[in-house]
């Protein structure tokens, strides 16, 4: 059976200092599609937002992924969000593990923060990627990045579906705060 349309109506309200709220209309679309000419409304078709690093551009984040041993993968299609009802593009992204299995977290630029959403996913017998956990993915990228120093903050309520395409998630996006140092 296929799961409900997501709204493409509600959206998350970013405060400048990172504070998340769920509203009706404009802010943030929580979840990043990568068909751009398709409607983003069908949940098999979506990745959910499900971290937020205040203050911090995706170039930073990315490159202290990277100083932690994490790649760009090759691969890996470019998704879109939107915030205040524009489109938004996948500013970069980082994977840490092989090909056939690996995290994988896609970065966006919103309001001077960076919104990722992360999957962890496992190459099926054809190569294509399957998605086998939105927490676990979001965890690793969280203990990558406060292992270089951010900080963890409190996470939102649960601002997301809590089991897009069938993989279960607490619907909640965790937040960090950029450098302590």
């Amino acid at each position: 059976m296929a799961a409900p349309p997501i709204s493409r109506h509600k959206g998350v309200a970013i405060s400048p200092h990172g504070e998340l709220t769920a509203v009706d209309q404009g802010g943030l679309w929580p979840y990043t599609w990568g068909r751009w000419r398709l409607r983003p409304n069908a949940a098999a078709l979506l990745d959910p937002v499900n971290l937020l690093v205040v203050d911090t551009h995706p170039i930073q984040v990315h490159a202290v992924l990277i100083s932690a041993g994490w790649t760009r993968p090759d691969d890996g299609a470019v998704h879109v969000t939107r915030f205040e009802r524009r489109r938004v593009r996948m500013h970069d992204h980082a994977a840490c593990g092989s090909r056939q299995e690996r995290i994988h977290v896609r970065l966006f630029a919103v309001a001077g923060h960076t919104v990722a959403a992360a999957h962890h996913e496992v190459a099926d017998a054809r190569g294509h990627h399957v998605v086998t956990s939105w927490d676990r993915a979001r965890e690793e990228v969280v203990a990558a990045l406060t292992g270089q120093g951010y900080a963890q903050l409190a996470p939102s309520a649960a601002l997301v579906a809590p089991d897009v395409r069938e993989v279960p998630g607490d619907g909640r996006i965790w937040r960090l705060h950029t450098r302590t140092s």
